[in-house]
């Protein structure tokens, strides 16, 4: 008999020693609860973690938007584009789950960072053609001193490609649908092209870099990053695109989930490099099925030209 009391004494002193022990004692005499709710209570702390997060994913992240700056160096860069900053939105996805007033926000928070060049690399609606118009109007309000260019996206495509075109040019957003163009700073040029989305059988190659130098620097706006292993891009010197929403949910260590239902995610988010092209990649700013981002912050990138020496 006083073997057992004296081994129950010696449990409980053990239960008590360990940091679980201390925690439950300091809420037992707090709090005055009994064993059995505290266990309760402890089971519960798995499903409200998952409730904050869950939370946190839907309400807070989509709207905190991160001002990444990137520094590219490019070869043969015209000294007068030295420095010259690029901001690139991508991937609005305007929509019942992100509102016009949201667009408005973000539209300001880009017009901010100053940029010499505003790009727009696609998807500004996400299914309907309502929004189309709003996103547009709201999109105008971007200002830069060698303008606002864009190219359309697999969205737009699927809403309404030539709706989508009218509305950003007659807010005068000039659209590179297979076509290129020469920013001027005196005798220096950057050459400026656009591709439409290849997933849609929109891209035509031959006039996207018709009249193009190769041995000058061109920076192509693509929507779909994967065409930083076409053929055809090779003698370009960056590629600026989106699509990907970088996965839009990332898991400490185990990486982002949608990589194993599609390829589209080689190039999910960032800064690459291919031979002597460079793709940089944005996580956009709005959502597409779960209406969520996790550890995938909303990205107005900043790119600041240099000359590679």
């Amino acid at each position: 008999m006083s073997f057992q009391s004296s081994s129950r004494r010696k449990t409980q002193t053990e239960v008590c020693a360990t940091p679980f022990g201390t925690i439950y004692n300091r809420l037992v005499s707090k709090f005055r609860l009994s064993r059995r709710q505290f266990l309760s209570g402890l089971a519960a702390t798995p499903l409200l973690a998952v409730s904050g997060l869950s939370a946190y994913a839907r309400l807070v992240e989509p709207y905190n938007y991160l001002i990444s700056q990137t520094d590219i160096f490019i070869k043969d860069l015209p000294g007068r584009f030295e420095d010259f900053r690029i901001t690139q939105l991508t991937d609005i996805h305007l929509s019942k789950i992100l509102g016009v007033e949201e667009v408005q926000r973000m539209v300001g928070l880009a017009q901010q960072t100053k940029p010499d060049l505003f790009v727009l690399t696609g998807d500004y609606a996400t299914t309907y053609r309502r929004y189309i118009e709003p996103c547009a109007e709201a999109l105008a309000a971007l200002s830069a001193p060698e303008g606002v260019w864009a190219v359309l996206g697999n969205h737009d495509h699927y809403t309404d490609p030539e709706l989508t075109t009218r509305a950003l040019e007659r807010h005068h957003i000039e659209v590179l649908s297979n076509e290129n163009t020469a920013l001027r700073r005196a005798s220096d040029s950057l050459q400026l092209s656009g591709i439409d989305d290849w997933s849609w059988a929109g891209a035509d190659w031959s006039r996207a870099f018709r009249g193009i130098k190769n041995d000058a620097p061109t920076i192509l706006l693509s929507h779909q990053p994967g065409v930083l292993e076409f053929a055809e891009t090779q003698n370009v010197s960056l590629i600026l695109s989106g699509h990907t929403h970088g996965g839009q949910i990332k898991v400490p260590w185990l990486g982002t989930p949608a990589r194993l239902a599609t390829k589209d995610l080689r190039f999910a988010q960032g800064h690459f490099r291919q031979g002597k092209v460079q793709l940089y990649v944005s996580s956009g700013t709005g959502v597409i099925g779960l209406p969520v981002r996790f550890g995938v912050r909303p990205e107005i990138a900043v790119l600041r030209l240099k000359r590679a020496t």
